[in-house]
């Protein structure tokens, strides 16, 4: 994969993400797990201490969110794992000319 590929992937992810945030039928158990993550790196409890060891104490941080952000893209229910854009929906569909 390359490095362009990679980052749309992550763009990609990442709109993702912000739609199933905003959906109102995405359960609120789903929206809670990237909370509460945010709410561990904002507080004073930490499983690596940020100063204590410099440079792994902020991965442990950055490894639970994204984490975090995979397991709400992966538990979403399929219907909602690729929400709709907003930009229009294709139906596909057979459709027949009646003579009038």
């Amino acid at each position: 994969m390359s490095r362009r590929e990679i980052g749309w992937s992550w763009w990609h992810d990442l709109r993702r993400i912000w739609r199933l945030l905003r959906d109102p039928h995405t359960p609120g158990w789903l929206k809670l797990i990237p909370l509460l993550v945010v709410l561990y790196i904002l507080s004073p409890i930490d499983l690596l201490p940020d100063l204590a060891i410099p440079g792994i104490g902020s991965l442990d941080d950055l490894v639970l969110l994204l984490l975090a952000l995979r397991m709400l893209l992966d538990l979403a229910p399929r219907g909602k794992r690729n929400p709709p854009s907003g930009q229009g929906e294709v139906i596909e569909a057979t459709y027949r000319v009646l003579e009038e």
